[in-house]
């Protein structure tokens, strides 16, 4: 049975500007399709992006309403690269459900990515264990081979961040995110060692708000905004729930995230500080790990002595 089509990111971006095109130019869908001896439908479906899009269409289109040559250009080049095949596409629908196929498109093309998470490490930064074990925890219950492979999309996904021409990521994270042993004492530690290495590259930034910051903005509601440097994309906000994922781009909306992640950085520690921080809290978990099994009952050092693997 043929896979139904889904349109990406990059399609749906070149589907709404061929909408924008014809409506600058007062075009009427009826009035368009017959000069390209297309019927209505196939118009139709090209500006809602039910279909693949060609980039001769494009061209075609171009011409009809008369955009400059710069303009044409580039929507033709947009259109080109949403015909490639992208390293996400290996993986299945368990793996990588829809939204998250838009995620790391739009991720993919980003300049810079500003996220803030309360309870959570980012997933740019999570070590393939803590990936592995947050999987394993999903309900309804995933296998462990689905397990393994929605761990290797959040890994791959880590090659924006180093590499040519890196992702600028800067991400606000609670303390909690810190303290919650997620995969058990080892798994965590490797996590916080794995947040320190990260925070040395130039292109990345790490701050922790500490439990004492008290209220701070955003506070309970993490998201990410996505920034790009091609002028005809506009920045977007991500925001997800329990089983939802949805995209704000209306610009006033995405001013107010933006103002909100400024207010994060304000109240979170510094670089410096947020470091030494994470280095704190990775010292008490290695500390807790090398207690005796027999340390005093009760004791946290003798519960987390108790489940290391």
């Amino acid at each position: 049975m043929a896979e139904a089509f889904r349109a990406s990111v990059r399609l749906r971006r070149v589907a709404r500007q061929l909408r924008q095109w014809r409506d600058a130019a007062g075009r009427k869908g009826q009035d368009i399709a017959p000069q390209l001896r297309w019927s209505p439908a196939k118009l139709s479906k090209i500006e809602n992006a039910a279909q693949p899009i060609s980039p001769v269409d494009v061209i075609a289109l171009a011409l009809i309403y008369g955009v400059s040559d710069a303009e044409r250009d580039q929507l033709f080049q947009d259109a080109v690269a949403a015909q490639e095949r992208q390293w996400w596409e290996d993986y299945n629908t368990e793996a990588l459900v829809q939204v998250a196929y838009d995620f790391v498109e739009q991720e993919a093309e980003a300049s810079r990515l500003s996220t803030f998470k309360t309870d959570l490490i980012p997933g740019l930064l999570q070590t393939h264990s803590y990936a592995e074990a947050l999987a394993l925890a999903d309900l309804p219950k995933v296998s462990e081979e689905i397990a393994k492979q929605r761990a290797e999309v959040r890994t791959a996904r880590q090659a924006r961040i180093g590499g040519e021409n890196p992702l600028r990521f800067e991400a606000v994270i609670g303390e909690a995110a810190l303290r919650q042993v997620v995969g058990g004492p080892a798994v965590m530690l490797g996590q916080l060692e794995r947040l320190l290495e990260v925070a040395a590259l130039d292109n990345v930034l790490i701050q922790v708000v500490p439990f004492s910051a008290g209220a701070f903005p955003a506070i309970g509601s993490p998201f990410t905004v996505l920034s790009f440097d091609q002028d005809h994309y506009q920045d977007t906000a991500y925001v997800e729930n329990l089983i939802y994922g949805f995209y704000l781009e209306e610009q006033a909306s995405v001013e107010r995230y933006k103002l909100s992640f400024a207010g994060l950085q304000e109240a979170a520690l510094d670089s410096d500080r947020s470091i030494e921080k994470i280095t704190e809290i990775a010292g008490g978990l290695r500390a807790s790990m090398r207690e005796p099994r027999d340390a005093h009952p009760g004791s946290v050092g003798s519960v987390m002595a108790q489940e290391q693997p």
